[in-house]
């Protein structure tokens, strides 16, 4: 359904850029094709004021309408400077249509229609949005029919119930969830995108007041694919990204970096590989960051420790190698770090004890060395809970303080290379005891005479 060039040529052409072409529009449902409103004029105007009424003369299309090419569907009076013009929009349907669907046993979406250049299918009132999708997305991706950006530009302006008739940020949310899916392989995709106008109730979707997207959740969604960079369009709103529990692969892209919004990111237990960038330093206002399970590799950045909010730092199950940073005295509110099961080296970084709120520290099943910082008795303050050093190649023994820990629940420290024996004040916390609240002591025989440690050493 298109506009022509109107009874005054001269006159509608001051409006509507000619066309070569219609534009093409699958009637089956029995609403209006198309909706046209405007309040204080329309952009390709040139500047001109005006008015549009007669917006009540349409025709909705019934399911047992025949529609034939040529058969009126709205006629539209348009009244510039006290100037009338008419034209009259006719039904025209193409033999090609244009059609998404899902491949059977696949997660793919299928977009087949005629190549043509995006002006004559498009036309103008479309340029502001093709112009914001080649800022996100690369030219590259763009021009590849099968790439998640290509087929997700193709939906938004060819199949998308509601295109037209949404704000070009409406639209370009929708194109950047759309993208999100694809490169992610949700499952049943045409399902996810079909028939809602609100993308704020897609899956995972969550905004504000204001309809800005600041939640993606797709927790245990059976994604495949990898987490495309265009999410960095949500970076002035983007508050919180959930895609763990799932089978993405590739690297954490450019984008997610650019979310400096981002107070909570779980990528946990999914199968990313590459760096962590030195770029985290954006995520300033980050409180959760779960990172664990994955196949990620390189040193953990020094500027990790920038992130001053930071309560939750887990990048255990990894392949980060290299020293612990030293600079975590400045994480003031970290509350819990998991290091474990990597392949770090070197020291103890005595900055580690300048966290006095950290609750739960597990740096076991590394390649740590060297001894346990005495500082390390100030560790979490008196409030320290569980605290994992096992499995490593650590040397000495184990600061007297930790005896003053009243709730120290997990202290284990075995299969290291300590020879001082266990302190006697850390044996009193025992929880049976009634002086403390210990409940398991991990520890080599040789340096634990704690009675409860009879039966539960490591020789």
């Amino acid at each position: 359904v298109l506009m022509g060039y109107g009874y005054d040529p001269k006159l509608m052409n001051v409006f509507f850029r000619p066309f070569d072409r219609y534009m093409t529009a699958r009637l089956k449902t029995a609403v209006p094709v198309m909706y046209l409103c405007a309040t204080g004029g329309v952009s390709d105007t040139g500047g001109i004021e005006s008015n549009f009424r007669g917006l009540d003369t349409f025709y909705e299309l019934s399911v047992s309408d025949t529609v034939r090419n040529g058969d009126p569907f709205l006629k539209l009076v348009i009244e510039p400077n006290n100037l009338v013009a008419e034209d009259v929009f006719r039904v025209f349907v193409n033999e090609e249509e244009i059609s998404m669907e899902q491949k059977n046993d696949s997660n793919e979406m299928e977009i087949s229609t005629e190549q043509k250049n995006d002006s004559e299918i498009f036309g103008s009132a479309s340029s502001a949005l093709l112009e914001n999708i080649n800022q996100i997305s690369s030219s590259t991706s763009l021009d590849d029919p099968t790439s998640p950006q290509s087929k997700a530009r193709k939906w938004l302006l060819e199949q998308d119930p509601f295109r037209g008739s949404l704000s070009t940020s409406r639209s370009m949310n929708r194109y950047t969830i759309a993208v999100i899916y694809l490169s992610l392989r949700l499952p049943n995709i045409a399902a996810h995108l079909v028939g809602q106008e609100d993308e704020c109730s897609w899956t995972g979707v969550t905004c504000d007041a204001a309809g800005d997207v600041i939640k993606i959740d797709l927790q245990n969604s059976r994604l495949t694919g990898e987490i495309p960079s265009e999410i960095q369009y949500f970076a002035p709103t983007l508050e919180h990204v959930d895609f763990s529990e799932n089978d993405i692969v590739g690297l954490i892209p450019d984008g997610l970096y650019s979310l400096r919004k981002l107070i909570n990111l779980y990528l946990h237990n999914t199968t990313l590989t590459g760096t962590l960038s030195p770029k985290v330093s954006n995520w300033a206002e980050l409180n959760n960051l779960y990172l664990g399970n994955n196949e990620l590799v390189g040193e953990v950045p020094k500027e990790i420790t920038m992130l001053r909010k930071l309560r939750f730092l887990i990048l255990h199950a990894n392949k980060f190698n290299g020293n612990i940073p030293s600079s975590f005295n400045e994480m003031k509110s970290l509350f819990y770090l998991d290091l474990s099961y990597n392949d770090l080296t070197g020291v103890l970084p005595e900055s580690l004890s300048g966290c006095t709120k950290l609750r739960h520290a597990y740096l076991d099943h590394n390649k740590l060395s060297g001894p346990i910082p005495s500082s390390y008795g100030r560790l979490g303050g008196d409030w320290i809970i569980d605290l994992t050093m096992d499995s490593n190649q650590l040397t000495g023994g184990l600061p007297s303080k930790w005896g003053d820990k009243k709730k120290l629940l997990t202290l284990k420290v075995q299969n290291n290379n300590l020879r001082w024996e266990i302190p006697k004040d850390i044996c009193k916390q025992w929880v049976l005891d009634g002086n403390g609240e210990l409940v398991e002591l991990g520890a080599d025989c040789n340096i634990c005479r704690c009675d409860f440690c009879r039966g539960r050493c490591y020789s």
